[in-house]
């Protein structure tokens, strides 16, 4: 609940309430300086003496420091969200409370400072542009939250996968939007990102090539017919994944989309070659598929398909390449509430003011 503002005497019970008892019971025990993830030199709050002289006086309106732990461990795709590791049993993996001197308030984050601490690599999840590697979820009203990204910290949002090649003249399919990296659910939150801290969106897919079919009007009435290769993936973590090509293939073999990777993109499926019969001057070709998105480009639309000469009994008929994926956001909001960059001398890359988090 936060120590009590000054104006009245304030009783060593009181401190104990706020940040627990000590071995002694002795105020000097107060004097902490902790370092957590990349944290370093942390005092019970900001203001509490780590050295020299201590005094009653210098604990009014502090509050309880309670560290998130997205530092510890390996690099991990969209992990529990903030509130889950506050009120999580354990500690391990999930939390660490300045001090040791007791654990948070379970149920009740108001009057502490929640500080989330990102110092490693974590990745989102692909399918949806809400969807974000790192979540805060609700906490209660009072609550100090802030989001701290390490010098070592890299969120990311996953790369949108690659849309399916044409199957002949139906259309090919859209690349896949990227997802996002941070997603804010609490109002107040602040963000600060350390020089080397990344925070950026996942990029698009790269829509599929268009294919192409019909029927010669000659001898033996050939039909030609050609699907389109797949989009290439966007980049993120988990980059997206290639554009497959869909069902059969008669006319040549299209080909599928490349997978993005955290950093760079997936080329999309070359274009296949026209396929056409003997000399009768008749051909159908189906459309690269459109690269993936990263920082350097956007996503590409995949390419139509073709076909002409010669005469035909039906057709030729083409269909378009698909549609290239939108970028995810580096953060976002639920839609209302109040976000503010703080210290920001890290990269923040996308969107800081899109609403929807998942």
């Amino acid at each position: 609940m936060a120590v009590k503002a000054s104006g009245s005497s304030l009783s060593f019970s009181e401190i104990e309430n706020e940040f627990g008892q000590n071995n002694d019971r002795d105020l000097g025990e107060y004097r902490v300086s902790q370092t957590v993830g990349g944290l370093s030199n942390k005092p019970l709050d900001t203001g509490i003496p780590q050295t020299g002289a201590i005094k009653f006086s210098d604990f009014y309106s502090k509050k309880l420091n309670v560290v998130i732990d997205y530092h510890s461990g390996s690099t991990e795709n969209r992990p529990n969200d903030a509130r889950t590791k506050y009120q999580a049993g354990s500690t391990s993996g999930n939390r660490t409370v300045i001090g040791g001197f007791k654990d948070r308030v379970i149920n009740d984050s108001s009057g502490s400072k929640v500080i989330i601490h990102v110092n490693k690599t974590i990745g989102s999840a692909t399918g949806n542009v809400n969807n974000c590697a790192v979540r805060t979820g609700s906490f209660e009203s009072g609550t100090d939250l802030t989001v701290d990204v390490g010098s070592s910290g890299k969120i990311f949002g996953a790369g949108g996968n690659g849309g399916n090649g044409s199957t002949s003249r139906t259309g090919a399919g859209n690349g896949q939007d990227g997802s996002s990296a941070l997603g804010i659910s609490y109002s107040g939150t602040v963000v600060n990102v350390s020089s080397g801290g990344i925070i950026r969106q996942g990029y698009g897919g790269g829509g599929g090539g268009g294919g192409a079919d019909g029927r010669q009007e000659n001898s033996g009435k050939p039909f030609l017919s050609h699907r389109g290769s797949g989009g290439g993936g966007g980049a993120g973590l988990p980059g997206g994944e290639g554009g497959p090509v869909t069902g059969g293939n008669p006319g040549g073999e299209a080909n599928v989309g490349a997978d993005g990777g955290t950093n760079s993109a997936g080329s999309g499926g070359a274009a296949p070659s026209d396929y056409g019969h003997g000399g009768e001057g008749g051909f159908a070709g189906g459309g690269k598929g459109g690269d993936g998105g990263d920082a350097e480009q956007s996503a590409q639309n995949g390419n139509p398909g073709e076909a002409g000469g010669g005469e035909w009994e039906s057709g030729p008929s083409t269909a378009n390449g698909g549609n290239a994926g939108g970028n995810g956001a580096a953060i976002r909001r639920t839609s209302g509430i109040t976000v503010t960059i703080g210290t920001n001398n890290g990269t923040i890359t996308g969107s800081t003011t899109a609403t929807g988090v998942s």
